[in-house]
């Protein structure tokens, strides 16, 4: 990895790339592309340890999208991840292009490959997690014809280097814009969002063209028991609270976790609630009190549906003035979730 800070020249923009699907002896060239374009400072290990990667495409929990210029090494990186092996949605992410071919359109080839992919495999979609340090990314996408669906405020960590895109890293987190792209129709759903979160969650999926109807919580089962899954992300220094059932006890049960997370140093803690459980729109106004705002909706993960995904900062200060945006939609998405980010902080003791 001696390479990572050396700059190289930028490529003719004529230059031919291939793009296919990764194999296993093109670890080894990944990890000098990664290091070219980040140096040390990429947020997942995993991406500096070949054996690692060709573990990860072998449990085909990502499959992986490679650009290679006409001597064969790799210079570009897409891939798509899944939560399980029959995930009717993946999340693509993990975009690498390497210094001497931004400017290419690279990504937009590999997204562009990889949704064709995708729907080939009858996936439904591809949703991502588009930096929102500069507007490229989220360009990209909107070019494919992604649609913003939330921004995850101070989501990624302080450190990263986006070489040759900004100054270098900064000691400041930052925040990504959730995209969504749909590679093959969708069911039509029936989704409960909670009362105080109705309104965006609709206009969310008016502007992305998701046939969705808002329940009022009809056919509630009220069980007593939530279950609530804890998974620590030890790289972005984050929780996830996956809510498999929610139960009258969902605020009790929230409660006791976010305060034992509160004390061990946990920058971001998520909430994911399962839309098509009528007990949302019933147990889950309260939530917004334990400090929980708004973070995005991630379309088709779950078996029966979308997930609403709740976002709780525990000491971050977002920078609102340095996020980027790609769109008219954007700005005002942005704009609303900000101001409850912005309220909920102001409202802590100090």
């Amino acid at each position: 990895m001696t390479d990572r800070y050396v700059r190289h020249p930028i490529s003719a923009a004529d230059t031919p790339v291939e793009i296919r699907l990764a194999q296993p002896e093109d670890a080894e060239g990944l990890v000098r592309c990664f290091c070219r374009a980040y140096g040390d400072s990429y947020d997942h290990a995993w991406a500096y340890q070949p054996e690692a990667l060709r573990q990860r495409w072998s449990e085909r929990v990502m499959v992986s999208v490679v650009g290679l210029s006409a001597d064969g090494e790799i210079i570009g990186h897409l891939a798509a991840d899944f939560m399980q092996c029959d995930s009717r949605v993946g999340e693509s992410g993990q975009a690498v292009v390497d210094p001497r071919y931004r400017g290419h359109h690279l990504f937009e080839s590999m997204k562009t490959w990889l949704a064709g992919w995708a729907g080939r495999e009858g996936l439904y979609g591809l949703f991502s997690e588009a930096t929102a340090v500069h507007p490229y990314s989220q360009r990209g996408n909107l070019s494919l014809g992604a649609h913003e669906m939330g921004f995850l405020v101070g989501y990624i960590p302080s450190g990263v280097d986006y070489k040759h895109i900004t100054d270098g890293a900064s000691s400041q987190r930052k925040t990504a814009a959730l995209m969504y792209l749909r590679t093959s129709p969708e069911p039509k759903r029936i989704v409960h969002p909670p009362a105080g979160y109705r309104d965006i969650v609709m206009r969310i999926y008016g502007n992305a063209g998701l046939a969705r109807i808002a329940g009022s919580g009809a056919g509630s089962s009220s069980v007593e028991d939530s279950q609530v899954h804890l998974h620590r992300d030890l790289d972005h220094n984050a929780v996830l609270l996956h809510c498999k059932e929610v139960g009258a006890d969902i605020y009790a049960t929230i409660t006791t976790r976010l305060e034992a997370l509160k004390t061990v140093g946990v920058d971001c803690v998520y909430l994911d609630l399962p839309l098509s459980d009528p007990d949302v729109f019933v147990h889950g106004a309260d939530l917004n009190g334990l400090g929980f705002e708004f973070g995005c909706i991630l379309p088709e993960i779950r078996r029966d549906g979308d997930v609403l995904r709740l976002q709780y900062l525990n000491g971050v200060v977002p920078h609102i003035d340095e996020i980027a945006t790609a769109s008219d939609f954007g700005r005002s998405l942005l704009a609303e979730i900000a101001a409850g980010v912005e309220a909920t902080l102001s409202s802590r003791p100090k």
